[in-house]
């Protein structure tokens, strides 16, 4: 068992894991940065508001 794990070229496994993690971070910072200010704070505004159909008052 050994002997096949040694022949397995496992290096391999964590750069690609590396590259895909750098890749989905990149992607996440260029779409935060080009997201438009107005757009963020609607996003930012939406815990504060009151679902629709609930009463502005505590039950």
């Amino acid at each position: 068992m050994s002997a096949l794990m040694s022949s397995l070229k496992l290096a391999f496994f964590p750069t690609v894991a590396m590259l895909i993690f750098l890749a989905v971070f990149v992607a996440v910072l260029w779409r935060v940065f080009r997201t438009p200010a107005s757009q963020a704070a609607r996003h930012a505004s939406i815990p504060l508001e009151d679902e629709p159909g609930s009463s502005s008052h505590a039950n």
